[in-house]
């Protein structure tokens, strides 16, 4: 995954649903913030934003609803009601929750295009998480408008090389890298890197997260030798600014995990598969989308080694995990769908292996991937990534 951002720190690209079941569902909570106080609204949201940054998510979700029912108070076309739905989808958003988060991206959109027109900075921070969106449905083409557009509003908004303006050649470089296009994602997270080379912290762009993205391309390329250091370097910036307990340690974990996987070194692979889990249970929780793909990933090792009995369990509980997360006919379900399926027919459960293989090519015809892109042909063979 990428990193969603907005350009001003404090504001972002989050998620949509109908105000309406936003209303019903703060009516039952607690209020944490006097209804007539002016100041309810902002009070919600920044505690809404420490909770997400420091990802626990319920909190959050709980928050944001509370503001959404305050910002209700403004009037429907007042900019806070979107701003709302935009927080309120990066807390699923965040979760792996892509569903969820697409139609609070799409209404507030909708709402801040209406308000401020087409060009405004926060009309290209919702473009932004939509196309983040589009980027993990597959819908690719789709992806790359929307985020060309969303990086011209930031260019005219801030001006060219602005550093602010490195999350989105980001995440474009993470949609060209998706797609196969291996030259220009490079170019493109190089560039992002330039931008923030001279910025001494002065900005609210995580380095960290350019430093995961570019390891995992070089990674693909098997330039091993690069891709190690750049993941050291990512994990060492965010143990020193989150701690140890947070779901983008994990992340990291499980990367460097993910490496050496590929280069064969199966006892460092297993630990840190091991402390990623470990790690993601306790921050993002045991049914996360982030557990999930550790699951997934530490399964397959399992599998190569030998221990098909571990490899089984994990197996299927992340593969309950994901669909959970992220819906049963996911393109990452599909991968490890027909995973499972190899390890059955490799303990001789001959059946239930084809089972589980029709039922992946059965996904991969309904989402329209029967033929695959270079890099979704890819991730079949590699490990699932989580580089967020």
């Amino acid at each position: 995954m990428t990193m969603t951002s907005h350009w001003i720190r404090g504001r972002g690209w989050w998620r949509t649903i109908p105000l309406a079941a936003i209303l019903f569902t703060v009516l039952s909570s607690p209020p944490l913030a006097k209804a007539d106080s002016p100041d309810a609204w902002q009070t919600l949201t920044e505690a809404g934003t420490a909770a997400r940054d420091q990802a626990r998510y319920e909190d959050a979700e709980r928050l944001f609803l509370l503001a959404g029912h305050e910002a209700e108070q403004f009037g429907s076309d007042d900019v806070r009601v979107a701003a709302t739905l935009n927080h309120l989808g990066l807390v699923y958003h965040a979760q792996g929750q892509y569903a969820r988060a697409k139609p609070y991206y799409e209404q507030a959109l909708a709402r801040w295009e209406q308000v401020l027109g087409s060009d405004h900075e926060d009309v290209g921070s919702a473009l932004n998480n939509l196309a983040e969106i589009y980027k993990e449905e597959g819908a690719f083409e789709q992806a790359e408008i929307f985020y060309l557009r969303s990086i011209e509003i930031g260019e005219r908004v801030l001006g060219r090389g602005h550093p602010e303006l490195a999350i989105g050649f980001n995440n474009l470089a993470g949609l060209y890298r998706k797609m196969g296009r291996l030259p220009q994602a490079e170019s493109q997270f190089h560039l992002t890197l330039a931008l923030l080379a001279d910025t001494d912290g002065a900005t609210s762009i995580d380095p960290s997260l350019v430093l995961n993205n570019l390891a995992a391309l070089y990674k693909e390329k098997g330039l091993y030798v690069f891709a190690e250091p750049l993941y050291r370097q990512a994990l060492s910036l965010r143990l020193e600014r989150l701690g140890h307990r947070h779901p983008s340690i994990a992340t990291c974990l499980n990367n460097l995990g993910n490496l050496y996987h590929a280069q064969g070194l199966s006892e460092l692979a297993d630990r840190y598969y091991r402390e990623a889990l470990a790690v993601s249970e306790s921050a993002a929780g045991p049914e996360a989308a982030l557990t999930g793909m550790i699951l997934v990933n530490w399964a397959w090792l399992l599998h190569e080694r030998g221990l098909v009995d571990e490899a089984k369990v994990r197996y299927q509980r992340g593969l309950v995990v994901q669909q959970q997360t992220l819906g049963r006919n996911h393109p990452m379900v599909a991968v490890t769908v027909e995973r499972y399926a190899r390890l059955l027919s490799d303990i001789g459960q001959s059946v239930e292996a084809n089972l589980f293989t029709a039922r992946a090519a059965a996904i991969r015809v309904q989402q329209g991937q029967s033929s695959r892109s270079p890099a979704q042909s890819r991730q079949s063979r590699s490990n699932q990534k989580a580089q967020k």
